[in-house]
């Protein structure tokens, strides 16, 4: 194969597509490792010998032995309290010290790669919109007149793909959750460290001088995951479960008012649903069933929170998640046609079950609604980066979940999906995009979109 200035230095079928890209000095994420440790040496040296000390008897004459022996326990008793309490004198030494010598071998870190936006870019981006707020303006209390700056509240229920499993940080670590890069509510950087739907809302409430909650940081589950209560491994029947959590958790913050505060809560579900047509043993749950389930879930936050806009982020077609590995290593979609077909169809049923959710009306009302996010429901291919080439940056190492810079790039195309029109929103959104720079508001456009108010 010839090699041009865009032709990776490997094949596509490359054992380790990730270093691929770090030896790759032509590609855009390329990183050289710069926090190796110095190789250092400390010496010590015996400087001190004990003293020895002449028998008491061949000096003192033995009317005056009880005399010497009581002076010479008093120096005694100095001696060990000088030793006991000398604190950090280092020129009084009673024992010699043997040499010491250390060396440590330096360590190469090799950095995820991510997509970070400096926020003087993401508050020029929102600088008309941030203008245009009214400091006398009344909260809203229509889902519809709902705009970023109203958000309070910020949460995120799902599967491993939403907690950001394998997001890591850097190539060695072993973690399995990395809530704190994941897409939708992570903040472990801040937005010009790595991007998320939640670093940009807090670069509004920083602006507008509100309040925010449900940042997630760290890794694994745990408090520390704010109110991102996605499971690794869950299908659609445990969304219920989710969003009692959820509700669960807010509660328990007494700083949120769950009666007056607008929440956005982002639901990504379905990639375990497929079953044993994509990685997982038993039989796919049935596209019915899958829509019965979500509903539940849905029913559940509607009844139980108040003022909620839930954002669902429609089911990837399967070369983008479930058939990347194959497709990355051997340019094909695994698998006989028959079953390429009936992953598709099935990922087409759940899609469009979510739709109908969106557009029947029984989750839409003043203090409630769901709006579906298309921005990559028509891929055929896995991810490719600005050039055209298939790129592994996208995935963890597994070639299936998001890597640190794939949260970072659902991140922006999420963003701009969430102020497009219901009927208009991007569907093949450009994930090779990885220009540090967000989707512009400004006062014409800056109500997060629903059915409702985009009718208009």
């Amino acid at each position: 194969m010839k090699h041009t200035e865009h032709t990776p230095l490997f094949p596509r079928y490359a054992m380790n597509p990730n270093l691929q890209i770090f030896l790759n000095k032509n590609n855009l994420y390329h990183r050289i490792p710069t926090n190796m440790d110095n190789t250092y040496e400390d010496e010590y040296k015996e400087y001190y010998t004990p003293s020895s000390f002449p028998l008491i008897t061949s000096i003192c004459r033995p009317k005056n032995r009880y005399i010497f022996t009581l002076i010479l326990g008093f120096f005694f008793i100095f001696v060990l309290f000088l030793i006991l309490f000398r604190g950090n004198d280092e020129d009084f030494r009673i024992y010699p010290k043997m040499d010491e010598k250390r060396t440590e071998s330096p360590v190469v870190v090799l950095e995820a790669q991510t997509l970070g936006v400096p926020k003087s870019a993401v508050k020029s981006a929102l600088e008309k919109y941030l203008k245009s707020i009214d400091p006398q303006e009344a909260y809203p209390d229509d889902v519809n007149s709902v705009k970023p700056h109203h958000i309070r509240v910020i949460g995120a229920m799902g599967d491993s793909l939403t907690i950001g499993s394998r997001a890591q940080n850097v190539f060695d670590e072993l973690q399995s959750q990395y809530p704190g890069n994941a897409y939708f509510t992570g903040m472990d950087a801040e937005v010009d460290g790595h991007l998320t739907i939640y670093n940009i809302f807090r670069v509004i409430a920083e602006e507008t001088g509100n309040k925010l909650f449900g940042g997630s940081t760290g890794v694994g589950y745990g408090d520390n995951a704010g109110l991102d209560v996605a499971i690794g491994g869950m299908k659609s029947d445990n969304i219920l479960n989710q969003a009692t959590r959820l509700v669960q958790k807010i509660r328990e913050n007494k700083e949120i008012d769950i009666e007056k505060d607008w929440k956005l809560v982002s639901l990504w579900i379905g990639t375990n649903d497929v079953g044993n047509l994509g990685y997982r043993t038993e039989e796919p749950i049935p596209v019915d069933e899958y829509k019965a389930n979500i509903e539940k879930g849905l029913s559940y936050l509607k009844e139980n929170l108040p003022r909620t806009i839930v954002t669902v982020i429609a089911m990837f077609p399967p070369q983008l998640l479930q058939e990347a590995q194959s497709i990355l290593k051997t340019g094909k979609r695994p698998d006989s046609e028959e079953r390429q077909r009936k992953r598709d169809v099935l990922s087409d049923g759940y899609r469009n079950a979510s739709y109908e959710m969106q557009n029947e009306g029984k989750f839409n009302d003043k203090n409630f609604t769901v709006v579906v996010q298309p921005f990559a429901t028509e891929y055929t291919d896995a991810y490719v980066d600005q050039q055209g080439n298939h790129n592994s940056a996208f995935y963890a190492l597994d070639l299936f979940h998001l890597s640190k810079l794939g949260h970072a790039i659902i991140a922006k195309q999420y963003w701009q999906n969430l102020f497009e029109p219901v009927g208009s929103k991007t569907k093949r959104a450009n994930f090779g995009d990885t220009t540090p720079e967000i989707y512009e508001l400004d006062e014409q456009n800056s109500f997060i979109k629903t059915v409702g108010n985009s009718k208009a």
